[in-house]
């Protein structure tokens, strides 16, 4: 069976539930590196954000809390603005007009090369998106944001090399608790679900239990990302790793229980469990194709 660890690295790589800071666009002619991000009104209060990536990458983020769909696809990203086509949903084409200037950083001593810059401003032109189902749409003739130029620098003296240092994880802590997660997986529609709980440990502290809902469509030259994600009590999630057992008993917005059994050739996994998604049918994830599995371990902080 596959490991839990390859359900978080796909979550991780192709889901960003918070994103931290601006992406980037590369323009080699200009020998610059271009960060843009706009903040885009729905019409029904769901938070939107649009990034774009060092590689030409262009990241829609659509969602709410515990809820998220995201919608990848190349675009064309430089000084001037954005385009960028999200097949049959959508447009947005825009030019960027700077208003504020937050940062200017002139070359360290021993370079040379522009200003790296970042400005807010204003995104104006088309911007028109419809999500799946009409469960979102944005409109109108601009939108607020920013927008980043790193400019490569030449710099005449090389870098003092480092290496970088392995954090190591420390695992006395987990002699004092009990830990868990179950995941099962559908390869033949990138469907994955997943559940994690920490017991309580010796100290008292309470223990805590997450579930996940994961669905990756590729269509259109999008790559598209669905998530929903909740918090339940310990109790939700009852789990024997002697005998390989786990009962789940889905916290809302997810609904439905499952069993699983550890059994020799082939692992016993039964399931109600619906998880709920934008802009799309809930993940049914009792159905034919889903294989879990057990693992003593705990990824979902």
């Amino acid at each position: 069976m596959p490991r839990l660890l390859l359900l978080i690295s796909a979550i991780a790589a192709l889901l960003a539930i918070a994103p931290a800071g601006t992406a980037s666009a590369a323009s080699p002619e200009q020998g610059t590196v271009v960060y843009v991000e706009m903040k885009l009104k729905t019409n029904n209060g769901l938070r939107a954000q649009l990034e774009t990536s060092e590689n030409g990458t262009v990241t829609l983020e659509i969602g709410e809390k515990g809820r998220y769909v995201t919608y990848e696809v190349p675009g064309e990203v430089t000084e001037s603005g954005l385009k960028v086509r999200f097949g049959r949903l959508g447009l947005i084409d825009v030019v960027f007009t700077p208003t504020t200037t937050l940062n200017s950083t002139e070359p360290s001593e021993g370079c040379t090369g522009a200003p790296r810059t970042l400005r807010e401003g204003v995104f104006t032109g088309t911007i028109d998106f419809t999500g799946e189902r009409e469960y979102v749409r944005i409109e109108g003739p601009q939108a607020e944001g920013s927008m980043s130029v790193i400019s490569q620098w030449q710099c005449f003296e090389e870098p003092t090399p480092f290496a970088a240092a392995s954090r190591l994880l420390a695992h006395g802590s987990e002699k004092e608790s009990e830990h868990a997660s179950l995941h099962a997986q559908k390869r033949s529609c990138l469907c994955f679900f997943a559940a994690g709980i920490h017991h309580r440990d010796r100290k008292g502290r309470r223990g805590r239990s997450i579930f996940y809902g994961f669905k990756v469509e590729r269509r259109e030259g999008m790559q598209i990302a669905r998530v929903t994600k909740t918090l339940g009590s310990p109790t939700a999630f009852v789990f024997n790793h002697e005998a390989g057992t786990a009962t789940l008993r889905a916290p809302k917005p997810l609904t439905g229980k499952a069993t699983f059994e550890e059994r020799p050739g082939r692992d016993l996994w039964r399931s109600t469990i619906r998880v709920p998604l934008l802009g799309a049918e809930p993940l049914h994830t009792g159905r034919p194709g889903f294989k879990a599995g057990l693992y003593p371990e705990y990824h979902f902080d």
